[in-house]
C-alpha cells in the first residue's frame, strides 16, 4: 500500500488501516508481533510520529497490545454472537437473552448497573407514548468481557406502569436476574411484541469513554421497545462495539404449496 497524500485521509489513519487489513487477511495472526513504528515509517515512507500515531490508534481499538521492551502483538479478540432471530421469547427460566448467548458462545460476561429516576425527554416520551416530563425509571447496564466493556444499554420504564409494583426498581447486574418479559409477566402485564432497530454510527464522547474505544471504531446502535398490546412498557438504547459483535440470524423460508423437502 502506498500512502495517498491527496486522499484527505490522514497518513496515520492509512497506515493503521493497512495493518488492520493485514490482520484481517491473516498476514499477522493472533500473537504475532507487528512491525515497529520505525519499520512502519520506512515501509510506508511516513514520519516516525505518523507511524507511532498509527500504532497508538490500533492499541486504542484493542486490536494490538504493547509489551514493554518487546513490541506490539496482535491481541486475541474472539467474536461475540448476538442472536438476531427469536431473541425475545417467554422462556421457563425467564432470564435475559444474553445468558443464552453467553452459554452458546462459551464466554462469560459481567454486568454492572446504575439505576435512577428522571423526567422523560421528548425522545423517550415519544417512544413510550407518554408526556415529556413524565417520570421514568432508568437503568444503565455495562457488559464487561475479559476486563473490557463491550456493550452499554440504557433502559427506560414509565413510572405510571411500574410504580408501586414489585418491579418498580430495575434489576441490578446480578447474573441470572429475570429479563424484561419475565419481569412484566410477574405483575400481570404480558409483552407480545418487541421492536428493535439497528444502525451503525460512530460513538459519542461518552460512549467512547465508557466502552474504552478510540474514535475509529463504529458502534452497532440499537433502539428497542417492548409492547404489551399497544402499550409501550420499556424502551432502551443499546450501544455495542462494532468490532466485536456479530448479529447472527436464521430466517425460515416457507416452501411453495405442495412442496416438501426430502
Amino acid at each position: 500500500m502506498t500512502i495517498n497524500e491527496r486522499s484527505g485521509v490522514k497518513p496515520s489513519v492509512q497506515v493503521a488501516s493497512a495493518i488492520r487489513d493485514d490482520i484481517a487477511n491473516g498476514i499477522f495472526a493472533t500473537g504475532d508481533k507487528i512491525p515497529s513504528a520505525r519499520e512502519l515509517a520506512e515501509r510506508f515512507g511516513v514520519a516516525l510520529t505518523t507511524a507511532v500515531k498509527a500504532v497508538e490508534d490500533l492499541r486504542e481499538e484493542g486490536l494490538i497490545e504493547t509489551r514493554r521492551g518487546k513490541g506490539s502483538f496482535v491481541r486475541a479478540r474472539p467474536e461475540l454472537f448476538r442472536q438476531g432471530t427469536r431473541r425475545y421469547s417467554r422462556t421457563p427460566a425467564g432470564h435475559a437473552p444474553n445468558i443464552d448467548e453467553a452459554q452458546v458462545g462459551g464466554w462469560r460476561d459481567e454486568v454492572t448497573a446504575t439505576r435512577w429516576r428522571e423526567d422523560a425527554t421528548p425522545q423517550i416520551a415519544e417512544r413510550l407514548h407518554i408526556t415529556p416530563g413524565d417520570p421514568v425509571t432508568v437503568a444503565r447496564y455495562i457488559w464487561i468481557l475479559d476486563d473490557a466493556p463491550i456493550q452499554m444499554g440504557t433502559q427506560y420504564e414509565p413510572l405510571s406502569i411500574v410504580g408501586g409494583t414489585p418491579i418498580e426498581t430495575p434489576v441490578d447486574g446480578t447474573r441470572g436476574n429475570p429479563g424484561v418479559i419475565a419481569r412484566f409477566d410477574s405483575i400481570g402485564i404480558y409483552i407480545d411484541r418487541v421492536e428493535e432497530k439497528t444502525r451503525a454510527r460512530m460513538p459519542t464522547s461518552e460512549e467512547s469513554q465508557i466502552l474504552q474505544i478510540g474514535s475509529g471504531i463504529p458502534l452497532l446502535f440499537l433502539t428497542r421497545t417492548h409492547y404489551a398490546g399497544d402499550v409501550a412498557v420499556e424502551t432502551a438504547d443499546i450501544a455495542i462495539r462494532g468490532d466485536r459483535m456479530v448479529i447472527n440470524a436464521t430466517h425460515d423460508v416457507a416452501l411453495p404449496e405442495g412442496i416438501s423437502q426430502p
